[in-house]
Formats: C-alpha cells, structure tokens, sequence
C-alpha cells in the first residue's frame, strides 16, 4: 500500500427524493422506535440494515413492531453479507446487483410497515 495515497471504494447514499418520502413506513417506524436521526439524514439502505436488525432484537420495541420485521430482517441481514463480500472482493457489477435486492427488500419491508 502506498504510504501517501489509499483506495477508498464505498457505499454512499444517493436519494432523488427524501428517505421519509420514499420509505414513509419505515421512516415512521425509526421514528416510533426513538431513531428519526436515521430517517431524516438519509442514511444508505446498507448501512441501516444494521439498525433495523437491532430494532428488531432490541426486548424494549414493542412487539408489534418486532414480528412486522421478522423475515424481512433475516433477508436484509444475509444480503447486506453478501454486498459486503461483494465490495471487499471489489466485484461491483455483483456488488451492484444485490443493492438492487437489497432495494427490493427494503421496499417488501414498506409494504408491512405502511
């Protein structure tokens, strides 16, 4: 590696609209579970997968909330492993096509929170 210069290759996020306008559900449900900061600094759907994964283990989120995100967190978990490997092996045309699931899950997940 050279001593002056690194490769940065990331994830950032890029919305043509507000996070809360596209993904209203889940921006009301980071909202009800005390984490609008997550909704309202349009954070990047692979970063949040995190969060909603610890929303849905965290025993102070009502349960409601919980078993709405059930199967979809097990999803989101397993493809935001496979991008990572993705980016890190640096194969960004597959990269590219599981932020496309990734996408797609996330909007699944706006159909049960809305």
């Amino acid at each position: 590696m050279s001593r002056c210069m690194q490769i940065d290759i990331r994830l950032i996020p890029f919305y043509e609209k507000p996070f809360i306008e596209l993904f209203p559900g889940t921006a009301g449900m980071l909202h009800q579970v005390g984490r609008p900061e997550l909704a309202e600094r349009d954070v990047s759907l692979y970063d949040l997968i995190d969060d909603v994964a610890d929303i849905h283990e965290d025993p102070n989120v009502v349960e409601n909330i919980r078993s709405r995100l059930g199967v979809h967190v097990e999803r989101l978990v397993s493809l935001k492993a496979q991008a990572r490997e993705h980016l890190l092996a640096r194969r960004l045309n597959e990269l590219d096509q599981v932020l496309y699931l990734i996408e797609d899950a996330f909007e699944d997940l706006e159909e049960v929170l809305a």
